[in-house]
C-alpha cells in the first residue's frame, strides 16, 4: 500500500499518525517520505530512516513510487500547496497513491482546511473512494463533534468518513512522543514495569517505573484502537 496523510491546516496530527497509528501497521519494507521544510518530522518523534523531501520535488516521490511497494508520505501544511502544485504539472502524478487520509478535528479552521484539501485533490483527479477524511482527537461521538465534515461528503461525494473509523484524544501520544518511543515499546510484554517497580531500590528508579506501568496500562486500549482503525482504512 501507498499513503499519503496530508492536510492545509497544521496541527491535525498528521506527523502523530503517519508515526503511530500507519508506520507500525504498514509492512517493514515501507518507506517513510517525510514532505516538510520547517515542521516537526517524523524523525523529531524517534522514527529512524525517514525521508526528508521537500513538496516542489514531486519528480522525485514519482520516481520512487514506481520501485516502491509500500510506501508512506507524511506530507508537511508548509509544503502541501508545493507539492500539489508540482503534481499539477504531471499526468496522473497522484495516480501511484492508493489512499490519501485527511485527519480532521473538531477546530474550525481545521476542518475548513480539511475540506478544501478534499477540494483540492479531487480537482486534480483524486476519486472519492481514495480519499479518506479520518476524524482525531475525538473526544466521544465524531459526527456529532464534527457534523459539517459528515454533511460535506454526504453532499459533495468527493471524499469518505466514518462515524466508526476515528482516533480519540489521548494523552499517550504526549508522552511517547517526548520520550521519542513507539507505542510497540512500551507495551512489550517481556517488561514488567511492575515488578521491576516493586524490585527497585533507587527511590527515583522506582517511581520512574511506576510511571511507565501507568503509561503502559493508557497505552494498550489506545493501541487496540489503532489496530482496528488501520484495519478499517485498509480495506
Amino acid at each position: 500500500m501507498k499513503a499519503a496523510v496530508v492536510n492545509y491546516n497544521g496541527g491535525a496530527g498528521k506527523t502523530t499518525l503517519s508515526t503511530y497509528l500507519f508506520k507500525p501497521r504498514m509492512p517493514e519494507d515501507t518507506v517513510f517520505f517525510a514532505v516538510e521544510t520547517i515542521n516537526q518530522s517524523a524523525t523529531d518523534l524517534g522514527v529512524n530512516n525517514v525521508e526528508v523531501l521537500k513538496g516542489k520535488n514531486i519528480g522525485q516521490i514519482i520516481e520512487r513510487l514506481v520501485l516502491e511497494d509500500n510506501a508512506l508520505i507524511d506530507i508537511g501544511a508548509s509544503n502541501v500547496e508545493s507539492f500539489l502544485e508540482a503534481a499539477s504539472r504531471y499526468v496522473g502524478a497522484l495516480d501511484d497513491i492508493d489512499l490519501f487520509v485527511i485527519p480532521v478535528t473538531a477546530d474550525q479552521k481545521c476542518w475548513q482546511e480539511s475540506l478544501k484539501t478534499v477540494e483540492a485533490l479531487s480537482k486534480m483527479g483524486v476519486p472519492a473512494e481514495k480519499i479518506r477524511l479520518l476524524p482525531n482527537r475525538i473526544q466521544d461521538n465524531p459526527a456529532d463533534e464534527i457534523p459539517a465534515v459528515f454533511k460535506y461528503c454526504k453532499q459533495s461525494k468527493k471524499a469518505t468518513v466514518s462515524a466508526d473509523v476515528f482516533v480519540y484524544e489521548s494523552e499517550i501520544f504526549g508522552y511517547l512522543a517526548h520520550k521519542k518511543m513507539s507505542f510497540e515499546t512500551l507495551i512489550d510484554d517481556s517488561v514488567d514495569y511492575r515488578k521491576l517497580a516493586r524490585e527497585e531500590t533507587d527511590s527515583d528508579k522506582a517511581s520512574e517505573y511506576a510511571r511507565m506501568f501507568r503509561w503502559n496500562k493508557m497505552a494498550i486500549p489506545v493501541h487496540n484502537a489503532l489496530d482496528d482503525c488501520f484495519a478499517a482504512l485498509s480495506r
